[in-house]
């Protein structure tokens, strides 16, 4: 579909054209030109230069000016209306300007988007609170479960706190997740150091990987800065690095690399995945066959939900390495 201003400046065309055509054709008739009476060419020529030529070329010249000078303010004020939307819609706030100000046209349009935007940031917002809700509700339970633990078997206990730790964790996913869909992601204030996270994340679980006898390392190849939400994208990465942990065969390697650029590469010996099975683990309710609690599959569609959240995706590494990255956009990065 062509563009605004081609249909406005065409039609200005196209209009100045035909009332060109019409003016020739008055001017024939008035002078008579076609028939054996017609005034001579010099008489002809001075009287058309003086009375149509000149005035029709100022005409159309001011017509011209006009016309861009119209399109050209019509233009601009569509395209601040379409920025100040798109800030709204990136803040998660609804749109609400005043209609007095946009021409009578644009009125029923405007008042849709904003009743669009009303509507989105409301359910934003009771997302953001039901998860907040439900995240408070279930830990309650999970802890009083845990203290019954006590009671059985220490083998037994183990076991399933095992589970209810894997458990307690997804519901902090689930409520990273909904904080990273707020507004305050995008805020200046909010800028992530990948380098400084991995370190973080590595110290953190290299007891664990110690333990199931796997070397935890980390590396830094020109990383920039990320915008977002730091407890929700490390919860991403940790994710990352778990599952790395359990599909590195013993004695095996994984290496957590920042960058380059705004990106973070989890690299491991383990068999990996290719774009099509990452793609059905990232699908809704689906889950790992060999994760112990379907924590890898789960975990992974959270992962991809934050990164997707801050504007990035989660991808395998292959074919060059096995392991899994989470890459967000440059325009975010520093």
């Amino acid at each position: 579909m062509r563009s605004i201003r081609f249909r406005l400046l065409t039609g200005f065309a196209v209009s100045g054209l035909i009332g060109a055509c019409v003016l020739a054709i008055t001017v024939v008739l008035q002078y008579d030109l076609l028939s054996s009476s017609a005034p001579s060419n010099e008489t002809a020529r001075a009287e058309i230069l003086e009375h149509v030529i000149l005035p029709l070329v100022v005409f159309l010249v001011l017509f011209a000016t006009g016309a861009v000078l119209v399109v050209r303010q019509v233009e601009t004020e569509l395209t601040e209306t379409a920025k100040e939307i798109s800030q709204a819609a990136a803040e998660l706030k609804s749109y609400d300007p005043d209609l007095a100000e946009f021409p009578n046209e644009l009125r029923p349009f405007v008042r849709a988007v904003s009743g669009l935007t009303k509507r989105l940031s409301g359910h934003a917002r009771r997302q953001e609170a039901f998860a907040a809700d439900a995240a408070h509700e279930l830990k309650t339970p999970l802890a009083l479960l845990a203290l019954e633990l006590d009671k059985l078997s220490e083998t037994d206990a183990q076991r399933f706190r095992d589970h209810i730790r894997s458990l307690s964790d997804m519901i902090d996913q689930f409520l990273l997740l909904s904080r990273s869909n707020a507004a305050e992601i995008a805020g200046p204030s909010f800028l992530i150091d990948p380098s400084s996270l991995v370190r973080s994340i590595v110290e953190e679980l290299a007891p664990s990987a110690i333990e199931a006898g796997r070397e935890l390392s980390c590396q830094t190849v020109n990383a920039a800065f990320i915008t977002g939400l730091e407890e929700a994208i490390a919860a991403a990465v940790r994710t990352l690095v778990s599952n790395a942990i359990r599909a590195t065969p013993p004695g095996g390697q994984i290496v957590v690399v920042a960058g380059p650029g705004p990106m973070i590469s989890v690299l491991d010996d383990g068999p990996g995945l290719d774009p099509t099975a990452l793609e059905h683990l990232k699908a809704r309710g689906v889950r790992a066959d060999s994760a112990p609690g379907g924590a890898a599959g789960l975990g992974l569609a959270i992962a991809d939900r934050i990164a997707e959240a801050h504007g990035g995706e989660l991808q395998t590494c292959r074919p060059g390495a096995n392991g899994l990255r989470l890459i967000f956009p440059s325009h975010l990065s520093v």
